[in-house]
């Protein structure tokens, strides 16, 4: 208010009465107008960027010098500093100032209107947006692509899907257009976009986020997938050189991420695989536990507790977190058996399993026992495992694990309802956090919701995964979750932002991701 009764005095007084204060629209016309030279004016538009000047007041004159400038940088600067405004009075503006010819003058200029348009969410753009698609300039095109997307432009489905299925266009080009037809919702995308998948240039990551944005066309898409009903896709693999194995497993981590109970019989055939090949064997055992876990599926349960005794680490830790999220006692008596099998990396693996599900920690008693026999045995058998030059320290550093394993199951003891969980979400014990989260998770209880969203920025990466998706099932299943939920929609995408490029982060918040888009969707 403030500064507009500075306007009027200014009309009042003239604009020399005014032309010295900087809360004033006059005062930086004249800076901008009367810098000598493109640094000058590049420097004052800088200059006020940083101010505390910059308010909508602004907003008429920097479109007026949007207007008026005839070098290329300088209106490209005006033309970021409007779309940082976000303020869809000066669409038109920046629509007459796209240079048609594209040259490579004006590539920069082009480039920072694509964008400002779309931080503006104004559909009278998606026209000249469109058009910018076929501009001679990558970042150009780029900045169209993403703005698209933004603005959600169903009229921009055909020239995007084309981008995204030309082989011959750069792939970073591409992956834009994937993520656009992703953020566009519009269900024809899937079948390019299960190709996508699959592609020797590598853009799963991409086309799986936007087969999972699109939500149930995909999901319909990918079923027939495992179940082998599309002859098409597996006729183009072959003819593509890719794997049956490959499409199976890519398939299968999409409809666990979208708990696609009508796959579950399918992925459970999986679990069992065989193969001469150990790596293709494990990688598709866990995968398809992984989606069976993700999908809460009892009978995915039963069915990992069978391979249970494969005594690869890396298979049975992947199997302990499946049963972990499924939450089912059954295969409690195979985790405490295969607790004494295989090497003390496998073994811990196997207890954390327990941790996980008993609710009695009388069993990590019998683990603590059983220990030193159990890795002096390993030693005779491998004298250069791991931690057999120096057995005693290796003994007494396995068993504070088990103890600190043992937390779980006391805190589990203690817990009658997820009521009673939820009051350990704060648990000093990162291992009580991470069971406490799928507890509520699983509980149904919607009102909870917020307790997991309100946790989501937590650092142990293992914990922070069971926050999100026990979130996620919430969502899942209690309508009256999703409106608490969507009331973290913009904390969640500020801490995506603040996050994105740290790679520590990077495997658990592409669960995030996806839980923003359920959200959101």
């Amino acid at each position: 208010m403030r500064q507009v009764v500075l306007v009027g005095l200014c009309l009042l007084l003239g604009v020399a009465a005014c032309k010295d204060d900087p809360s004033t629209p006059q005062h930086w016309e004249k800076r901008i107008g009367d810098a000598k030279g493109k640094k000058e004016k590049l420097k004052a538009i800088e200059d006020l960027r940083g101010s505390k000047h910059l308010t909508p007041v602004m907003l008429p004159m920097l479109e007026k010098r949007l207007t008026a400038e005839k070098n290329v940088e300088v209106k490209a600067s005006l033309a970021r500093l409007l779309g940082e405004q976000k303020n869809a009075s000066s669409v038109d503006a920046l629509l007459d100032a796209v240079d048609p010819s594209g040259d490579s003058d004006s590539r920069g200029l082009n480039k920072e209107i694509a964008a400002a348009l779309g931080a503006m969410g104004d559909p009278k753009a998606v026209p000249t947006l469109i058009r910018l698609l076929k501009t001679k300039d990558n970042y150009t095109t780029i900045a169209a692509i993403e703005s698209l997307g933004r603005l959600k432009a169903k009229e921009a489905f055909a020239p995007l899907y084309e981008i995204a299925n030309d082989e011959k266009i750069e792939p970073f080009i591409t992956r834009k257009a994937i993520e656009a037809l992703g953020e566009l919702g519009d269900p024809r995308a899937v079948p390019g976009l299960l190709k996508a998948m699959y592609r020797a240039k590598g853009f799963y990551r991409e086309a799986s986020f936007a087969l999972y944005e699109l939500g149930q066309p995909a999901a319909e898409a990918l079923v027939a997938v495992v179940e082998k009903r599309d002859k098409a896709l597996f006729d183009w693999g072959t003819q593509n050189g890719i794997q049956d194995f490959a499409i199976l497993v890519k398939a299968i981590q999409v409809l666990g991420d979208l708990h696609e109970m009508r796959a579950e019989k399918a992925i459970v055939a999986l679990v069992p695989y065989k193969n001469e090949y150990d790596d293709l064997r494990i990688m598709m055992r866990t995968h398809a536990a992984d989606a069976l876990g993700r999908m809460r599926s009892k009978a995915g349960g039963k069915a990992i507790a069978t391979v249970f005794d494969d005594p690869n680490p890396d298979a049975r830790r992947e199997y302990v977190w499946a049963l972990a999220r499924i939450g089912s006692k059954e295969p409690l008596a195979k985790l405490v058996e295969t607790s004494a099998k295989g090497p003390w990396e496998a073994r811990v693996e196997s207890m954390r399993g327990v941790a996980m599900l008993a609710d009695d920690p009388a069993v990590f008693d019998k683990f603590l026992a059983a220990e030193p026999k159990l890795f002096k045995a390993q030693c005779a058998e491998d004298d250069a495992a791991e931690g057999c030059h120096d057995r005693a320290g290796s003994v007494k550093s396995h068993l504070t694990r088990i103890k600190a394993l043992a937390a779980r199951a006391t805190a589990a003891r203690a817990c009658r309802d997820a009521s009673d969980w939820a009051k350990r979400l704060d648990d000093p014990d990162e291992g009580v956090r991470e069971r406490a989260a799928y507890e509520v998770g699983r509980s149904g209880q919607g009102a909870l919701v917020g307790e997991l969203m309100k946790r989501l920025t937590e650092k142990n990466l293992d914990t922070r995964l069971a926050f999100i998706q026990g979130a996620d099932w919430l969502v899942h299943d209690a309508p009256q979750a999703l409106a608490e939920a969507k009331k973290g929609a913009a904390t969640l995408a500020k801490q995506i932002a603040e996050e994105r490029g740290k790679t520590e982060f990077d495997r658990v918040n592409e669960d995030l991701r996806r839980l923003l888009a359920k959200i959101s969707r």
